[in-house]
């Protein structure tokens, strides 16, 4: 089966064109239009499937999940949870690396952003680690890498976006990031252990139990967070959207009431802030939508299985090409693209053909599209460490470099074992 030509000069030009630099809702806008007035479709079609790809009750969820981490963030819960893994893992060779990780596995299950972990704990832990005489690559590397649990564990807004586009349920997504999550910690520590023996990096010593239990009364609030999201859903208490909102909710009470730390003027701000990020990443996600229609229209994913299904026999060589594909895609092109567009072709063919778990495709696909924020050209965590240390967005690609290793494995690990996927939600009946 041949898709429509002209549908696959399209998908090339908007690619071609987000490389370059063009944005990307407006590229893939533009292109649908064209290939819409060209095949003489009325202009009230492309329309409706902007406002028809938004008209979700789960849709809902993506600004509410922004807004809760934005709020977690301006609470001022960072040096806390800092503190306390301090307290928790620093006497362990590697030291402060350990507790950089330690910290973004709390915060990612505040926060569910890459983007978020790196900027909410990112210059708390680089000053922290170059003051004791860490290297700076080192610190660099440890930190944007281990920013990587944030899009795994829940609340996950990639795994929003995902769930949405491929039709996955979002709470077993969010359940199946789980096992992963520390997964991911795990190899960390891991790597970070022997760099530190090597080195001979500073353990700090143990300040006891009253400082680990102070540090956590400190902290708990928080650290609550992630337990009531998957636990409410986990139970059929509430859904993934009503999560969002209780996860909101929760998020206000610890930065007006238990910490007091968030001013009307900052809440302000933070209103702002969300009602930008939330208007940019839903138009990006009715573009995306649109885009996936004119695909569709043009036989693309039909065209896809077909070529799969010619060339490749088993569900192995199927998972690594697809991991090969996405570790490309997300290099040179924002992670939202292969998110939305990319993972609704595949997802059915995955399925359907090779017979893999959807919950189990999903959160592989989704941390294999995430790796690529740690990649140039597109990379946007380069970009927000490179304002936070003042160093080249080249040096700190060297810098994380080394560090990708752990985090490709462990992608390998959970895509070619999928228990580590699939044990949470099935023991929860998903």
């Amino acid at each position: 089966m041949s898709a429509d030509p002209f549908t696959m000069v399209m998908i090339a030009v908007s690619i071609v064109v987000i490389v370059l630099g063009f944005p990307i809702a407006y590229a893939m806008l533009l292109c649908s239009m064209i290939y819409i007035l060209v095949n003489g479709l009325p202009i009230s079609l492309m329309v409706h499937e902007l406002a028809l790809s938004l008209n979700s009750f789960t849709m809902i969820s993506v600004p509410l999940f922004m807004f809760a981490g934005k709020l977690m963030t301006a609470s001022g819960i960072s040096d806390r949870i800092f503190d306390f893994t301090n307290n928790l893992v620093g006497r362990v060779p590697g030291g402060l690396g350990h507790v950089n990780v330690a910290s973004s596995l709390v915060f990612a299950g505040m926060s569910g952003s890459t983007l978020a972990d790196v900027a909410g704990l990112g210059e708390i832990e680089y000053k922290a680690m170059t003051r004791k005489g860490y290297d700076a690559d080192f610190t660099i590397g440890v930190t944007l890498s281990s920013a990587a649990i944030g899009p795994i564990l829940p609340p996950s807004l990639p795994m929003v976006l995902y769930g949405v586009t491929a039709g996955v349920s979002i709470s077993g997504l969010f359940l199946g990031g789980i096992l992963p999550g520390f997964l991911i910690a795990a190899s960390l520590m891991v790597y970070v252990f022997f760099v530190g023996l090597r080195r001979g990096y500073r353990v700090d010593v143990w300040a006891g139990w009253r400082a680990l239990g102070i540090s956590f009364l400190r902290a708990a609030p928080p650290l609550f967070t992630p337990f009531i999201i998957v636990g409410g859903m986990a139970f059929g208490w509430f859904s993934p959207t009503e999560a969002a909102t209780v996860s909101v909710l929760y998020g206000l009470f610890i930065a007006t009431v238990v910490y007091r730390s968030l001013s009307f003027p900052a809440f302000l701000e933070v209103l702002r802030d969300v009602t930008l990020s939330a208007s940019r990443l839903l138009f990006v996600i009715a573009t995306a939508f649109l885009f996936g229609w004119v695909a569709t229209f043009g036989e693309v994913p039909q065209m896809l299985a077909a070529l799969i299904e010619a060339h490749i026999e088993s569900v192995a060589l199927f998972l690594l090409v697809c991991i090969i594909v996405n570790l490309i895609l997300g290099a040179i092109l924002e992670n939202a693209i292969p998110l939305l567009v990319l993972a609704p072709m595949l997802a059915p063919i995955a399925e359907q053909q090779y017979g893999l778990d959807p919950v189990h495709f999903g959160v592989v696909m989704v941390f294999n599209i995430m790796i690529g924020q740690f990649t140039p050209p597109i990379g946007l965590s380069l970009f927000v460490m490179r304002d936070i240390t003042g160093f080249s967005v080249t040096r700190i690609f060297r810098a994380v470099l080394p560090f990708l290793a752990p985090l490709i494995i462990s992608l390998f690990l959970m895509a070619y074992f999928p228990w580590i996927v699939t044990a949470i939600p099935r023991a929860a009946g998903f």
